[in-house]
């Protein structure tokens, strides 16, 4: 591991990634890693940078770049940036179909190829008077008890949303029950984890009635109103597009009610939580379990992945909260509870036919 970038380093690559000279970002990365600076990140945060700008370009032209990534990642780049340039997932299905390949840059090319056959642009309005499907916000928190981070970032969406509702656990179990049935309810109330809870519970509401799901660990950004009035009957998400490990995630979500990805989401969300099998809740209800779905059918919904610099710069951002340490946090739960992410990064792989 290299030292971390300076502001200088930040700021030219930034001039060269506007003016589009990637043959001189080549060299620029070449040489500051010969001092010593970790370039490794720098490739896939020029993509989404390309991405949120929705800039026309050939993403072929940075091929060149690749070299400066690590592990199985240039195979993985190169695959990337052929397959944005084609407007096809042929690269990226190889290497998912590649059993000799590492497990995570296997799963990593899954996430890429879901992202770039659902890459969608944050929507503007039109001219047609339909009222979007998607007007209210609403948000999950196990406890009617809030932390000051949460309690402000609930006042922000308030200020920030035409309508905000706010579901505890209690009221969570309360419109299960209503709209899908007590034995539903029941198995709600029978998950082990607040985490798992919300990332079910936010496939029935936007089953029943739609709207738009936002974390409590978040604010909204400038363009969440425009959002709200511009999202149409389509579903939405996001991707992790700065990262080689692109996931489809389920922090924020749109869709009209009875949209027939979130219903199909949530029968597979509910089989894994009935079949564990030494999965985490990333894998069984969370981005791995999305991601995973829509591979295994690529193409079949119309869902609309924004990049992930567009999400985090317009629409949504998280913010850490004192929780995040403590085993209210999902990742911190299992850890202590030493669950690790092989069993489910194999089932997940395992559930993918060749293509």
């Amino acid at each position: 591991m290299g030292s971390k970038l300076k502001f200088n380093h930040g700021l030219r690559i930034d001039v060269l990634v506007e003016k589009q000279r990637f043959d001189r970002l080549d060299a620029f990365l070449g040489n500051i890693a010969q001092k010593g600076f970790d370039v490794a990140g720098v490739p896939f945060r020029v993509i989404d940078r390309l991405l949120h700008g929705n800039a026309d370009i050939d993403y072929r032209q940075l091929a060149p770049l690749a070299r400066h990534t690590l592990g199985g990642q240039p195979r993985l780049f190169n695959a990337i940036v052929a397959d944005l340039g084609n407007d096809t997932t042929r690269r990226l299905g190889e290497i998912v179909d590649d059993n000799d390949a590492h497990p995570m840059t296997r799963f990593e090319a899954v996430g890429w190829a879901v992202f770039a056959r659902h890459r969608a642009a944050i929507p503007k309005p039109d001219d047609s008077g339909a009222p979007s499907a998607v007007a209210d916000v609403f948000q999950f928190w196990d406890s009617a008890t809030l932390p000051p981070e949460i309690a402000e970032g609930k006042r922000n969406w308030e200020r920030a949303a035409k309508t905000q509702l706010w579901y505890d656990e209690p009221a969570a179990c309360a419109y299960i029950q209503d709209g899908f049935g007590r034995d539903a309810a029941t198995a709600f109330t029978a998950l082990w984890h607040p985490a798992l809870k919300s990332d079910v519970f936010r496939l029935y509401r936007l089953l029943k009635d739609g709207g738009l799901y936002c974390d409590a660990d978040s604010n909204p950004e400038f363009q969440i109103a425009e959002f709200l009035q511009s999202a149409g009957s389509r579903v939405w998400a996001s991707s992790t597009t700065n990262v080689p490990n692109c996931a489809a995630i389920n922090g924020f979500m749109a869709a009209p009610p009875q949209a027939p990805f979130i219903n199909a989401l949530l029968e597979q969300v509910l089989r894994n939580t009935r079949d564990v099998n030494d999965r985490g809740i990333f894998w069984l209800s969370g981005p791995g379990a999305m991601t995973t779905h829509l591979y295994n059918h690529l193409g079949t919904y119309d869902v609309g992945l924004i990049s992930g610099g567009a999400l985090k710069s317009g629409l949504f951002k998280q913010f850490d909260a004192a929780y995040k340490h403590t085993p209210l946090n999902w990742r911190v739960f299992e850890h202590q509870n030493g669950l690790g992410n092989d069993a489910g990064l194999r089932q997940a792989l395992a559930s993918i036919a060749p293509t």
